[in-house]
């Protein structure tokens, strides 16, 4: 099971990607993980998930529009 974010906006959002087919990859650096589209090569979408953005209504909004908008 992947990791659970810590803010139930963003994570609500981070299984909305998972379910169509997105890939989260646990980060190291300043983002807390990174989903990738199913397209799944060079080429691909990806969305930094941040742990502790501004508004994270507003992040989880992003990343919702980015997966709804990923052309693959």
């Amino acid at each position: 099971m992947a990791k659970r974010h810590p803010n139930k906006h963003i994570q609500q959002a981070v299984d909305y990607a998972l379910e169509r087919g997105w890939r989260l990859v646990e980060s190291q650096g300043h983002a807390w993980g990174i989903l990738f589209c199913p397209h799944g090569q060079r080429g691909g979408c990806q969305i930094s998930v941040f742990c502790t953005p501004r508004s994270a209504e507003a992040h989880a909004r992003r990343i919702r529009r980015e997966v709804d908008g990923c052309p693959h």
